[in-house]
């Protein structure tokens, strides 16, 4: 299923040969401006999607008033769009093949509007479910597509700068995203958090529309309809059981049933695309050794990076008891460094060793989780923000040239199905991250809780010294009558709070490892001479 990368150059438009610059000479391949139009173009769609990642989220409180939900239905709004989006991504390369990279781009971002202006026109729960369907039907492709796009349209030598404007890009909206969206909420209705990306997506799509040369058109390649099937059948089971996990039990027939589906789903998926000659995912790119271990690197980091995220909200509203808008608030220069530090690290992976990079990258993460877990309800939020701000820049110096890998050691006709593996990488990182992180997190505050109970040495005070500030704490407060119960209480709260801390710790210690883990994987990330 390759592109037909020959025909889309010959059919570009090319300079008029006057002496006069004219604006259709502007948009031309040739023009030296041309690769900045296609990042703006580009960067729009970005911003579109990106934004609505953050402001979905802060909607859903007034989701849930509006339409009557309650929390398990109206989580099925986020999940309905991460599973779609997921599936959606191993398909980019097959479907660009058949329609073409613009045309393809072109159909995803009008399919991604029209969802978000049916999103908005929802009359209940399940039709919203329904339209983040479509509205991730559309997504699913444009970051992997504006990936590929990119790194096409830019010049050997800038091509890192290429990759770091592209993370950049990503990450405005979600820094951006929770503020206009709170705006709005407030003085409008949560249904403006989907209009608003009607502009923006309209002036994206004619941009795209004016700047991306046409294409010819494919020959047809058949479609692996078992392929089509049986990752399906792996994909939304497995995701599933992740998301619904800890609600329903890990060990219930319901979640063990799902996890048996996908692995025999799996498994089929794995056989049938490694002996078709035109699979619909081309597997075998993983048979390439810099791109199997910058895909690891990439679903380890993914899983991080999203473990965490999830742990510090949970950190600052639990432990240390901060608004959820004030916690938004700490984590937002953390958001702004990591799209500042993406176009540093994609300027420096045009001059330095990408694999020098990687390695620098994740021994800061693992340096910065090392001192998260030394974080208690002492801290101060400047050291807590302090230490966001620093893992985030680490995370940033990691992505553009991680990429820069991966795309780098590529056939060309290749780069949009592996750009759609990478997104494949990031979806089931994010969702198993999350999920293990809430996991580890409750099995490990268990653990420490039944250490406490059964050795009270272990107490930041002796157990005497408890029970007297606590029943002295009480009776400043007036709570004379049952004295000993309340105390006890006190002091069992007090318990779960530590062994809550000591779980968190845990928890940034094992992302510290999953990072020095990877870099031995980074030991593979030789770039070809000839790439280079």
């Amino acid at each position: 299923m390759p592109l037909d990368h020959q025909s889309e150059s010959a059919q570009v438009r090319t300079l008029p040969k006057t002496g006069t610059s004219t604006p259709a000479a502007w948009f031309s391949p040739e023009h030296p401006s041309y690769k900045w139009w296609v990042t703006v173009a580009l960067m729009l769609g970005i911003l579109t999607q990106g934004l609505n990642f953050g402001t979905v989220n802060v909607a859903l409180p007034s989701m849930m008033t509006s339409l009557q939900a309650e929390v398990e239905t109206i989580q099925w709004v986020i999940t309905s769009f991460m599973i779609t989006r997921t599936v959606v991504m191993p398909t980019v390369g097959w479907v660009a093949a058949v329609l073409g990279p613009r045309t393809f781009y072109l159909l995803g971002l009008l399919l991604y509007i029209l969802g978000s202006v049916l999103c908005g026109l929802a009359w209940s729960i399940p039709s919203l479910v329904v339209f983040r369907a479509i509205q991730a039907l559309g997504a699913g492709p444009l970051f992997p597509l504006s990936m590929a796009l990119l790194y096409e349209v830019f010049p050997v030598q800038q091509r890192g700068l290429a990759m770091g404007i592209f993370m950049a890009g990503i990450s405005i909206g979600p820094a951006l995203g929770p503020l206009i969206g709170g705006y709005l909420i407030e003085h409008l209705n949560w249904r403006m958090t989907f209009y608003m990306n009607l502009p923006m997506g309209m002036i994206s799509l004619a941009a795209v529309a004016l700047v991306l040369p046409k294409t010819s058109r494919q020959a047809y390649v058949s479609l692996d309809k078992i392929g089509l099937l049986t990752m399906i059948g792996f994909i939304v089971p497995f995701l599933l059981a992740l998301i619904q996990g800890r609600r329903e039990g890990w060990d219930s027939s319901y979640i063990q049933t799902l996890f048996a589906i996908a692995m025999v789903s799996g498994i089929a998926f794995v056989v049938t695309e490694l002996r078709l000659k035109q699979p619909l995912v081309e597997l075998s790119l993983f048979k390439i050794v810099p791109f199997s271990a910058a895909s690891l690197i990439f679903l380890v980091s993914t899983m991080g990076e999203f473990a965490s995220s999830f742990l510090i909200a949970l950190f600052l509203q639990r432990v240390l008891t901060l608004t959820p808008y004030l916690a938004g608030q700490l984590l937002l220069p953390g958001a702004l460094v990591w799209g500042f530090s993406n176009l540093i690290s994609g300027r420096l992976a045009d001059k330095v060793n990408n694999r020098l990079l990687v390695s620098l990258a994740l021994l800061m993460i693992a340096g910065a989780f090392y001192r998260f877990a030394t974080l208690d309800k002492a801290s101060t939020t400047t050291t807590i923000v302090s230490l966001f701000v620093v893992q985030s820049f680490a995370r940033g110096m990691l992505q553009s040239p991680l990429i820069n890998v991966l795309m780098a050691v590529l056939p060309r006709e290749k780069m949009i199905m592996g750009s759609g593996l990478r997104g494949l990488m990031n979806g089931l990182g994010s969702t198993f991250g999350v999920s293990m992180a809430a996991l580890f997190v409750e099995q490990q505050q268990a653990v420490h809780a039944i250490g406490f109970s059964e050795d009270q040495s272990v107490y930041p005070i002796g157990t005497a010294e408890a029970l007297a500030a606590a029943q002295e704490h009480l009776r400043l407060d007036g709570e004379w009558d049952q004295l000993s119960t309340k105390t006890s209480l006190v002091l069992r709260d007090t318990m779960l709070e530590e062994a809550a801390v000591l779980a968190y710790r845990d928890c940034y210690l094992a992302i510290a490892g999953s990072s020095l883990l990877s870099l031995m994987l980074a030991l593979f990330l030789a770039t070809p001479q000839r790439r280079r």
